[in-house]
């Protein structure tokens, strides 16, 4: 699925990119028929969605990348046990019970 998006998003950002190539620069959009035309919103409107798509990509990478690190991390040193927040119900991992620290907020 993640795959997938990615690959769609990828694809919609290099058309956006070759589409906005053909296209008049802003500056001189802005030049020929000033701040507030159709045009120049046209364009800036383009160039948001084309800055959305990027932003929507690397955050996706960027969550693939905390992924592996994270499954890195627990191959490498598998935790002990865990036990579960009493506030957030989240499952905490131990790796190390002399290392643990309870916080107020997490019941302790």
């Amino acid at each position: 699925m993640a795959n997938e998006t990615e690959q769609q998003l990828r694809e919609k950002i290099a058309s956006q990119k070759t589409h906005m190539a053909n296209l008049p620069t802003l500056q001189s959009i802005v030049d020929e028929t000033g701040f507030t035309s159709p045009e120049t919103k046209a364009r800036a409107q383009l160039i948001k969605e084309l800055s959305d798509n990027e932003e929507q990509l690397e955050l996706l990478l960027e969550y693939k990348r905390v992924a592996a690190v994270i499954r890195l991390q627990d191959e490498l040193h598998p935790p002990q046990n865990s036990e579960d927040c009493p506030i957030c119900l989240e499952t905490i991992k131990h790796v190390n019970s002399t290392t643990i620290i309870r916080l107020f907020c997490c019941g302790g």
